[in-house]
């Protein structure tokens, strides 16, 4: 990707179009939920969007709960297997999670870029990308040597290789950055505006046996800052925290009268 081409066009459009950088929230933010578009104070932003590093500016567009869902089906709520993590340290995705969370940063990248278009970028890329050529050729290498070499190798340098071919496939497989899908998605999702991140799993369990006795949805018990599209995320989580709860429950119910049976 010649990257002084794309910050050309897009500085050009700024220039054209930009008017004035106004702040993303020039008040309190909205309790409740509400569209990201209303929190935000406007449908349409110029955001400083990182491409491999470089800051170009863009204009990005504000998707709503239904463009989202339609991205594909992934969720801003941590699940339990990635809480643990250390500040900084990234998780540890199986390979078929990775590409689902691509697939989702790309559709989302495809609806927010509004000024240049996400066809606008991978167009450029696509035709001038010296390092997606690089890596094609890269790959090709590789699995020739790998084809060829296989049967000598151990069940470790096997692993490697695959893991190396894995990562290439990756990087000529989607043509935006990773940082730039990794931001796109975190603004299109409104992480920066929303308390998603930081409901606890007590507070999802109150919620939905709370919800559950009194016949309404989980999120009529969670207060913060939130997106509409967040109230899906938390009345679907939950819920599957209530279902996990109980049957964990019954189990040791299950144990406790097993173990009250062998006494007797």
């Amino acid at each position: 990707m010649k990257k002084e081409q794309l910050k050309s066009l897009i500085n050009d459009l700024l220039k054209e179009q930009l008017k004035g950088i106004t702040s993303i929230s020039d008040g309190e933010l909205l309790t409740g939920y509400n569209p990201l578009e209303k929190i935000r104070g406007g449908l349409f932003w110029w955001i400083a969007v990182p491409f491999n590093g470089i800051d170009v500016w863009c204009q990005l567009r504000c998707p709503n709960a239904t463009q989202i869902e339609q991205c594909g089906d992934v969720t801003n709520i941590v699940i339990e297997k990635y809480k643990d993590l250390k500040e900084g340290e990234q998780p540890a995705y199986e390979y078929e999670e990775i590409i689902q969370i691509r697939n989702h940063q790309e559709e989302l990248c495809k609806i927010v870029f509004n000024k240049p278009t996400y066809n606008e970028i991978t167009s450029l890329i696509g035709n001038n990308d010296f390092f997606i050529s690089e890596k094609r050729k890269e790959l090709e290498t590789i699995n020739e040597k790998f084809e060829a070499n296989k049967g000598d190798m151990t069940e470790v340098e096997k692993n490697t290789i695959s893991a190396q071919i894995r990562t290439i496939e990756l990087q000529i497989g989607y043509l935006l950055p990773d940082d730039t899908m990794a931001f796109v998605t975190q603004w299109a999702m409104g992480n920066d505006v929303s308390d998603i991140k930081k409901i606890s799993k007590e507070s999802f369990l109150r919620a939905a046996s709370l919800a559950r006795m009194h016949k309404k949805a989980p999120s009529d018990y969670i207060s913060g800052v939130f997106t509409d599209f967040n109230k899906h995320e938390i009345d679907a989580y939950a819920t599957m925290v209530l279902e996990e709860h109980l049957k964990e429950h019954q189990a040791l119910q299950g144990k406790n009268q097993n173990w009250f049976s062998d006494k007797k």
